[in-house]
């Protein structure tokens, strides 16, 4: 018989493992976007970014924005987790074992750009408090005023497209790479893999998907982080961001930022799949599902 908790269940491990991990890796994060944001002409080096850090004086420098990270996080890992085992269930007709990995990245993609879309708007929020100079903004609350007064309520949705874009192959890679990991893992073990394993595996599976999707990432970064505070906007849309970069940097310039993403990504990704598989344990669902 069927769990009627089971999406509860899904949604709070998914939620608590979001959280956790992007707040331990939040300093590599800012780093990241401080990259990302960064043309030919003025380019950042991984020293110069953390030198930049550093010189803001305190250690909130080094997490902020981390606080709408976790608001966005928590409930967007929580939606995705959930609404892919929702899919998967409507797929496979709760025969889990018929489930093809083609199919596990159709329902992983479309659980990810479902959960993106509806989270959204705090995605560019956490963007601008990353990317911003100290004492740009008071806030959380202090950002989303600054941008319904200067920019508007679209300014919101800016950078959605390529966002989808990358997020669709993205979590379908991520989630069909680390449940066939997790099979194998869970075969080896005879259903009782080690931590270090899973960590492994998530690991794995979300640098895979990242390196695929990465250009898109930074394209997303750039047309969020432009037109603060009403401020003339340097890119018209995605493929302007697209053809600019590589204009200025070359093909290589798509994938700046890429080390300390990856720096980041990897034991976030870990850590998140470890904190779900082992919430899912003390929550009682089954962690072959």
């Amino acid at each position: 018989m069927a769990d009627p908790t089971r999406p509860f269940k899904i949604m709070a491990a998914g939620g608590i493992a979001g959280a956790i991990s992007r707040t331990c890796t939040a300093p590599v994060d800012r780093l990241k976007m401080l990259l990302q944001i960064q043309d030919g002409a003025t380019a950042l080096t991984l020293r110069g970014g953390m030198q930049k850090m550093a010189a803001e004086g305190t250690i909130k420098a080094y997490f902020r924005g981390n606080g709408v990270n976790v608001v966005k996080i928590a409930p967007e890992t929580a939606l995705r987790l959930t609404l892919n085992d929702r899919i998967k269930a409507v797929v496979a007709k709760n025969h889990m074992e018929r489930i093809t990995p083609w199919e596990r990245m159709a329902c992983g993609g479309l659980a990810g750009a479902s959960a993106q879309a509806i989270i959204y708007p705090m995605e560019l929020v956490r963007t601008r408090l990353a990317v911003s100079s100290q004492g740009q903004y008071k806030g959380m609350a202090d950002c989303i005023r600054n941008v319904l007064k200067y920019e508007g309520f679209r300014a919101f949705y800016r950078g959605l497209t390529p966002s989808l874009l990358g997020i669709i192959p993205f979590a379908g890679v991520d989630i069909a790479a680390f449940e066939i990991f997790k099979e194998k893992l869970l075969s080896r073990y005879h259903g009782d893999p080690p931590p270090l394993a899973i960590l492994g595996a998530g690991m794995m599976s979300s640098s895979i998907a990242q390196f695929a999707s990465y250009p898109l990432a930074l394209v997303r970064t750039r047309l969020q982080a432009q037109g603060a505070n009403g401020a003339k906007l340097r890119y018209t849309g995605m493929t302007d961001v697209l053809r600019k970069t590589v204009q200025a940097d070359g093909f290589k310039g798509l994938y700046r930022g890429v080390l300390p993403n990856m720096m980041k990504l990897a034991p976030a990704a870990g850590i998140s799949w470890f904190m779900f598989e082992e919430v899912k344990r003390f929550l009682g669902v089954d962690i072959r599902s």
